[in-house]
């Protein structure tokens, strides 16, 4: 990787990407100045304005401020070792379980993340969920309005929640899990150049997902962060991704920084403005290609 844009991501403006960077990207971890820098990088971060907002969503005490805190801190790279939150995750599972509209698998994503793919409830939501997977490796809109999923008719998968459930496996990946509905999910992706419809495939699905949008919700996830899933899955370098990773590296400038497509209108995480080189962009980019070793295609 360039050293150039490793000290970019590496600056002190954003000590959430600093934070990821040195543990993610970063090969050195054992010397004793890696384990330095870890541990200043680590306190600088929970004293953050990104860690202070997020805590902030739990003292709202609704539903959408918790899930968005979730996002928040599992962006960072934090989890239940780092922060004492086990108390607003279990009041959270208590008093709404894991429905959460279009977001189950997203919201699945962050607590595994979180650190909490042991967790008993966990767990068990896991197992039931990860079977609703259909007959194209994808998963199920969970709207109930009849012109959308009409009765007594088989339903396609819906293309948003296969990429948050994208993003689920990724994360069991890393914390050594593999599910048996894997390789069907990722055939999903791939049968489709990962982004484009089968009845148009000069079109993606959903536009967002074709963008590097973040920070991630539920129904808008960038394509950063979809190649970045493949890649942990083992399948950066399949000759399906090239279109995608076409699209993304449009993205790169000369300096090897990615400019970021989109964002909320009022994001969670900090995060540079549409048009602008990002920093958690570059960050996701670069972990794709580190993790799955991956082949980068260009026209």
């Amino acid at each position: 990787m360039e050293s150039t844009v490793l000290n970019w991501l590496l600056e002190g403006s954003d000590p959430s990407v600093r934070y990821r960077t040195l543990t993610e990207l970063l090969d050195d971890r054992d010397s004793s100045e890696a384990k330095a820098a870890l541990a200043l990088a680590l306190d600088d971060l929970l004293l953050s304005e990104d860690v202070k907002r997020a805590l902030s969503f739990f003292e709202i005490g609704k539903a959408y401020a918790d899930a968005h805190a979730f996002s928040a801190l599992a962006e960072c790279g934090l989890t239940r070792n780092n922060l004492d939150i086990d108390r607003y995750v279990e009041n959270y599972i208590a008093e709404y379980g894991f429905a959460d509209g279009c977001g189950e698998g997203f919201l699945l994503r962050n607590l595994v993340k979180l650190g909490y793919y042991d967790m008993p409830e966990v767990r068990k939501e896991l197992a039931q969920v990860l079977h609703t997977q259909q007959s194209d490796g994808g998963y199920p809109c969970v709207s109930k309005n009849p012109k959308i999923k009409k009765p007594n008719m088989p339903h396609k998968s819906c293309f948003q929640m296969s990429a948050s459930y994208l993003l689920l496996m990724a994360e069991l990946r890393k914390v050594g899990h593999k599910c048996d509905e894997e390789s069907w999910l990722t055939e999903y992706f791939l049968g489709r150049d990962v982004l484009f419809r089968h009845d148009d495939p000069s079109r993606v699905v959903k536009e967002e997902m074709g963008m590097t949008f973040h920070p991630p919700v539920a129904t808008r996830i960038g394509l950063h962060m979809i190649l970045y899933s493949l890649s942990l899955l083992g399948k950066a370098d399949d000759p399906r991704c090239k279109r995608a990773w076409n699209i993304l590296e449009q993205r790169r400038t000369k300096e090897g920084k990615y400019v970021i497509d989109g964002s909320l209108t009022k994001p969670y995480i900090k995060t540079e403005k549409p048009g602008k080189p990002s920093k958690w962009v570059t960050f996701y980019a670069l972990a794709a290609k580190k993790q799955g070793g991956a082949l980068i295609f260009s026209e």
